[in-house]
């Protein structure tokens, strides 16, 4: 049987961006149709898809759209894999993850699959190598070793309010300087929002009071710490307090570029969709499936970004002419 463009179309859309799997997708189409679709064919929709754009060099010209930009947000979670295993067939070692790496609008967003958490994994991006633009994540010690050539690095200050949280809950008379340090990164934020609404330049003095607060209650919970007792190491509030002085510009930075978030919150919610993917399903069968996987969505996602519609960019692909990312002028 031969299937016109809008069902491979809808086998790719509910396969890739619905979460459903090939086997339900299959039964679907098949009972919406009133004709037997196979599994097969689903597969093979989104495979070909992934092989049109890998034809067409996306990754690469997504890689190279990425680093023409000033400001991008990455982060990164883990998947499961039935075999974990090369495009030989071979086993590999390494805890498999997928990167989003984004513009803070959203306007391309990357998603690629790597062996593992690891520097190299990371590095092996090509995205973030020499890269001279400013770096929005959280403080994993992976992404440290592009630090050194970047512009600067943001913080991601909803990690850290998680983490101000956490000392807050051990005791929220003794650690209430963490709630302090909380509300300093809120009345910034507020005051950078507010100055981007009204197309004016951010009160300064009020900012240099939230400034002052986040100092003094960063050096309260130094000091307060201490020689706290705690079972394995240094007290997690002493941790925190030292990370939150020693990297004060990695927080701050959003104060002073307007064009920079103060939360990495977009790339969580970038990584969402591989997610809901494997919540849905469990796992992906081989690195393989899971590399035409974030293909497929970084092509759907960015081009519907850029005005396509999703039945419009598979089209295009498929007719040997699909949409490339460009790098900013």
């Amino acid at each position: 049987m031969c299937y016109g463009p809008n069902v491979n179309a809808a086998a790719i859309l509910l396969a890739s961006q619905g979460n459903v799997p090939v086997a339900a997708t299959a039964g679907l189409m098949s009972a919406l149709l009133g004709s037997p679709v196979s599994t097969g064919f689903v597969a093979r929709a989104h495979e070909r898809l992934a092989e049109v754009l890998a034809a067409a060099n996306f990754d690469q010209a997504m890689i190279a759209a990425l680093r023409a930009e000033s400001v991008l947000c990455a982060d990164e979670s883990p998947v499961n894999l039935v075999a974990n295993v090369d495009g030989d067939g071979e086993p590999t070692s390494g805890d498999p993850h997928v990167v989003a790496v984004r513009t803070p609008e959203a306007r391309l967003v990357w998603y690629k699959d790597i062996s593992s958490r690891s520097s190299p994994a990371l590095a092996g991006l090509g995205v973030f190598n020499a890269w001279p633009g400013i770096l929005v994540r959280d403080d994993y010690v992976g992404w440290h070793q592009f630090d050194a050539h970047l512009a600067g690095v943001q913080q991601c200050c909803s990690h850290l309010m998680r983490h101000l949280q956490g000392v807050l809950d051990l005791d929220t008379q003794v650690q209430k300087w963490a709630a302090q340090a909380q509300q300093a990164l809120r009345d910034a934020a507020d005051l950078v929002d507010a100055a981007k609404k009204t197309h004016t330049p951010i009160d300064v003095v009020a900012l240099a009071k939230a400034r002052l607060k986040y100092d003094r209650s960063v050096r309260v919970g130094i000091s307060i710490n201490l020689s706290r007792p705690w079972p394995k190491g240094n007290h997690p509030g002493l941790v925190l307090a030292r990370r939150l002085q020693k990297k004060a510009k990695q927080v701050w930075l959003f104060t002073t570029n307007p064009t920079v978030p103060w939360t990495n919150n977009g790339s969580e919610q970038a990584l969402r969709g591989p997610k809901r993917h494997q919540a849905v399903s469990g796992y992906w069968q081989t690195t393989i499936t899971l590399s035409r996987f974030c293909r497929v969505r970084s092509y759907l996602v960015s081009a519907a970004n850029h005005g396509l519609s999703a039945i419009e960019a598979i089209h295009t692909a498929l007719i040997g002419k699909p949409w490339l990312p460009l790098p900013a002028t």
